[in-house]
Parts: structure tokens; C-alpha cells; sequence
């Protein structure tokens, strides 16, 4: 398992369209997904948790990835969280 830890730019920090982004993106990789934040860890392929963890712009939150492909999924993740999450073409 390898992580990184990432600062939220977006001002609306993680909402609804971005929670559903990051399930997405998440779905691409054989990689298990988490997001760490508030003291809470959540799978990414799980969107209504992840926007439960209320991560507003400026928190910090930890991106946790394990499997074959998790160094491109934590890469991938975490930049999109890191610069605004936009849709995810593989």
C-alpha cells in the first residue's frame, strides 16, 4: 500500500460532481482507492462516502492506493484532487 498526501485547491472542495469524478476514476484501475480525511478513510469507488468526509478547499487528505497498478492510480488521483477533478479518460 503506498500514499500521498494532497491539499484540496478546489473552492468548493470535494462536492457532488467530483465525488462522482473520483468514483469514476477510480473504477479504471485494479487498484483499491481510499481517501483519508477528518479522521475517516473511504473507498473512492464509494461517492456518497467520500462526500460525506465534508473535505472543503485547503484540507489535507491522504489518497491510499493498493494493488497491481497502484502507483498510476495514486498518481492519477491524487493530481486530479491536487489541480480540480475533471473527467477521467484512462
Amino acid at each position: 500500500m503506498i500514499s500521498r498526501p494532497v491539499t484540496i485547491s478546489d473552492p468548493l472542495g470535494v462536492h457532488a460532481r467530483s465525488a462522482a469524478l473520483l468514483a469514476r476514476a477510480a473504477e479504471q484501475f485494479e487498484s483499491s482507492l481510499w481517501l483519508s480525511c477528518h479522521g475517516e478513510r473511504v473507498s473512492l469507488a464509494r461517492r456518497l462516502d467520500v462526500l460525506a468526509l465534508g473535505v472543503g478547499q485547503g484540507d489535507e487528505v491522504l489518497v491510499l492506493a493498493d494493488g497491481l497498478d497502484e502507483a498510476e492510480a495514486l498518481e492519477a488521483i491524487a493530481d486530479r484532487l491536487a489541480h480540480g477533478v475533471e473527467p477521467f479518460d484512462g
